[in-house]
């Protein structure tokens, strides 16, 4: 199953926070990071440049996702996970074609290990990558969990899937991510999270925690008002750290280093941000916006459906020579019509005055001659010579009233 769901704060509230996106558990890790590489990232939205170490992890964690995202038993082959692997491999970030290659083997190696162990006690996950959206104090939240499972006592049981290098020996117990899934699972599923889990899949280790206490929650919650405020009052002042600053795309841009760079290279990081749009859209705005054209697009695939309908009833009252047929709860009226169209109204016209029926008339229009050679008492002769100026197309409606 997979599942994303608003959380009951949001309804009907308004926020005094202004943010350029829902804060996730890595933006959160990002701005206590560092908030001006926040900044260039989320606000002046300047790219990084692709690492292969995501490009990696987000491969491995799309066949596992095959791997579990069946409906029901059997789980997929090992061959058609490996397939599915090979077929959304993600090239971006590595070094060259030596280096990719050898990731993708190693990625096959951990797939197929983590499929021998794991096949025999194969279940069907309660969700697999569950994207949750909650309100946090005012204060939108995003993020997507690997896989919940439901334990026997009824509760949740929540694991991340780790692809990097091996996990501290206490991080299940203390990392805020697994805090971030509780309380969202918690906030949409109804249910109380029982277990927390992060499993190390090159070294098939799984690090188990018991749920995090109310304290972690009370904390963690405290920590994203914070984070919102001060993205809200524009506090994006650097934080260098000799050992991240030397990986960071953004140095060329930042206050602490751009002295050391040439401003061409600024220039050619700048280029690669969005220009800016001609006016921003509040979030209420931009929420109807997406609710009309939602709504625009269903009344236009509707009225397709419709129209499919309105046909092979119609095709279906000719053929049985109905003009009125009836359902469980509505019935259906054929109505026909037809319709009279003049190309030349100047002939049209001079036949009615050397007629006398001008002045019924009164002007050529098509309805108005449509009454008259709809009446009975029409001179024949006149009728004929009318038919000859003119087309008639006919018309069928197809009216549905409840009963």
């Amino acid at each position: 199953m997979t599942g994303a769901k608003s959380s009951p704060e949001s309804a009907g509230s308004s926020s005094r926070f202004s943010i350029p996106r829902p804060l996730s558990h890595s933006s959160l890790t990002l701005y206590a990071d560092c908030p001006q590489k926040y900044k260039f990232k989320y606000i002046d939205k300047i790219p990084e440049r692709p690492r292969h170490f995501f490009s990696f992890g987000s491969s491995v964690h799309q066949a596992l996702e095959f791997f579990y995202g069946v409906k029901a038993p059997p789980p997929p082959s090992l061959e058609e996970v490996l397939a599915h692997y090979r077929e959304h491999w993600i090239s971006a970030g590595y070094k060259d074609e030596a280096q990719e290659a050898e990731y993708f083997e190693e990625g096959r190696a951990l797939l197929s290990r983590f499929y021998r162990k794991h096949v025999a006690d194969f279940h069907v996950p309660f969700f697999v990558e569950y994207q949750f959206d909650i309100v946090v104090e005012g204060v939108p939240v995003t993020g997507k969990i690997d896989r919940i499972d439901r334990l026997g006592d009824g509760c949740l049981s929540i694991l991340d899937y780790k692809t990097g290098k091996a996990l501290a020996a206490d991080r299940a117990q203390a990392d805020a991510q697994l805090t971030m899934y509780q309380l969202a699972c918690e906030t949409l599923l109804g249910a109380e999270v029982g277990r927390l889990s992060f499993y190390h899949v090159p070294s098939l280790k799984e690090q188990v925690s018991q749920r995090h206490a109310q304290a972690q929650v009370s904390g963690l919650r405290g920590r994203i008002v914070s984070t919102a405020e001060a993205i809200t009052q524009g506090m994006f002042e650097p934080k260098p750290d000799e050992s991240k600053c030397r990986w960071c795309d953004y140095k060329p841009l930042c206050p602490v280093f751009k002295h050391q760079y040439h401003p061409q290279q600024q220039d050619l990081l700048l280029a690669q941000a969005p220009a800016p749009s001609a006016a921003k859209l509040d979030a209420d705005l931009a929420g109807l916006i997406d609710e009309y054209g939602a709504l625009a697009d269903r009344i236009e695939t509707l009225g397709e459906e419709l129209e499919l309908l309105r046909g092979r009833i119609l095709e279906r009252l000719d053929r049985q020579g109905y003009v009125r047929a009836f359902g469980q709860r509505y019935e259906a009226i054929r109505e026909g019509r037809s319709r009279w169209e003049f190309s030349d109204k100047k002939k049209v016209l001079e036949l009615l005055r050397a007629s006398g029926l001008y002045e019924s008339v009164l002007a050529p229009s098509a309805p108005k001659v449509e009454q008259l050679m709809a009446d009975a008492s029409l001179d024949a002769d006149l009728r004929a010579r009318l038919e000859e100026l003119g087309s008639k197309t006919e018309a069928v409606d197809l009216r549905v009233r409840r009963l």
